[in-house]
């Protein structure tokens, strides 16, 4: 059985009444998850946003807004490093009475978009080693988290209880937020 749901006037509402403490968790958030994922932070909100007040996505009743979207960017986030994107259309051609089709666009990156992807991602990669190189319990935090292993192997692998998670969580986000304060820039 499923969990009742916000309908799409209760979503769009909830997300209306954000707080700008709220729109600052969910940039944050949205850097964090941009960063691995190689995009920018308002693009992820934004997407985040789209799918709640659309219905592609639904609140549970007794989740707060904020969690809610903080969830979607990570899942958004985790489908673009996988590389499995929405298929783009174009909306350029039209038919013989002049109205627009859409037709699909070619998602294939050529071999000097996916060179630079992978240049990109061994900077990032790079630069999150740098940074967490004389923590060593950081940086499996940091990999097995960006692996969206759940947070019961995370602890199980580090050897940490819940309390400790959250520390060892804490300090790689506030390391990141101080390291790159504007998001990842190449």
């Amino acid at each position: 059985m499923s969990q009742p749901t916000f309908d799409l006037a209760e979503a769009r509402q909830a997300i209306e009444s954000l707080t700008s403490t709220d729109l600052l968790r969910l940039s944050k958030a949205g850097r964090q998850y941009a960063f691995a994922a190689g995009c920018e932070p308002d693009d992820l909100l934004n997407e985040a946003v789209c799918q709640t007040i659309e219905g592609v996505r639904n609140c549970p009743r007794g989740m707060e807004m904020v969690p809610f979207l903080i969830g979607v960017m990570r899942s958004r986030a985790s489908a673009r490093q996988q590389k499995v994107e929405p298929e783009l259309v174009s909306a350029d051609a039209t038919d013989v009475e002049g109205r627009l089709l859409y037709e699909p666009v070619e998602t294939k990156p050529n071999a000097e978009e996916l060179a630079l992807s992978r240049e990109d991602a061994s900077a990032r990669r790079n630069a999150l080693e740098t940074l967490f190189a004389d923590d060593e319990e950081a940086t499996l935090f940091l990999w097995a988290y960006l692996d969206d292993l759940p947070k019961e192997e995370i602890m199980t692998m580090i050897g940490v209880d819940m309390t400790a998670y959250a520390t060892i969580r804490r300090r790689v986000r506030r390391t990141i937020d101080a390291a790159f304060p504007n998001g990842w820039s190449s």
